[in-house]
């Protein structure tokens, strides 16, 4: 009887009304900015409720704190991360450079996840560790495997040591949609466009190939995952 009575007073849980999902829409969209350009400490979640036209004890009410702000955001950023796990079946190049396209598109679209990657390791810190452990542990070690795997079936210079790999493509395949301005006023090159972004895919998989492969095993980029960008 006594949790009987403890239930009925439980209150029942109510769906967000649709303007203040839209609210922490808006939060999470300029959070992710903000965290993204002005790092954690140049963010506050003042600065945040201003720019997403909200009131500060809003942003408290979605997200309790600058702590729950930013993992929710990171929440959002990297969801999609997980996804670039290498296949367990198939040719092993394509078990290498499949995810390593994807990675690709993605960060085309999303080049908050570098900019933020690049804040956060730049130094020890319990948001990196947060990083690691939640989003970047696995496909990081994926891409690793792949490429011993690549090395014990021959297909790869055993000379190659398979870490340096991972942060070669971690910084030659997202760091072009982290300057898109730069590219455009330097040389003229719009780096938003699909075409341009499929053209740095077919690139990156020939410089791989051509660089760390005995043989060509692949002609072309499948468009795994595509999105448009």
């Amino acid at each position: 009887m006594r949790s009987s009575r403890s239930a009925r007073r439980r209150p029942a849980r109510i769906a967000p009304a649709p303007q203040e999902q839209s609210g922490r829409e808006r939060i999470l969209a300029v959070a992710i900015k903000m965290f993204s350009e002005a790092g954690y400490d140049g963010t506050t979640t003042a600065g945040v409720a201003r720019e997403a036209g909200v009131t500060q004890p809003l942003v408290h009410h979605h997200f309790g704190s600058k702590d729950g702000l930013w993992e929710a955001a990171m929440e959002e950023l990297f969801r999609d991360v997980q996804r670039f796990t290498a296949p367990r079946d198939g040719a092993v190049a394509e078990r290498l450079l499949g995810p390593i396209e994807d990675f690709v598109r993605f960060v085309s679209v999303r080049p908050e996840v570098t900019r933020v990657v690049a804040r956060e390791g730049a130094a020890p810190s319990p948001r990196l560790t947060h990083l690691v452990d939640r989003y970047l542990r696995k496909p990081f070690r994926d891409v690793v495997a792949a490429v011993r795997e690549g090395q014990k079936a021959g297909l790869i210079a055993t000379d190659v040591r398979p870490e340096l790999v991972l942060f070669l493509v971690l910084g030659a395949g997202s760091h072009l949609f982290d300057v898109t301005a730069l590219a455009r006023e330097s040389v003229g090159l719009d780096a938003t466009t699909p075409a341009t972004r499929e053209a740095f895919v077919r690139l990156i998989r020939e410089t791989l190939v051509g660089g760390i492969f005995r043989d060509a095993p692949v002609t072309g980029p499948k468009r795994r995952g595509s999105r448009k960008g």
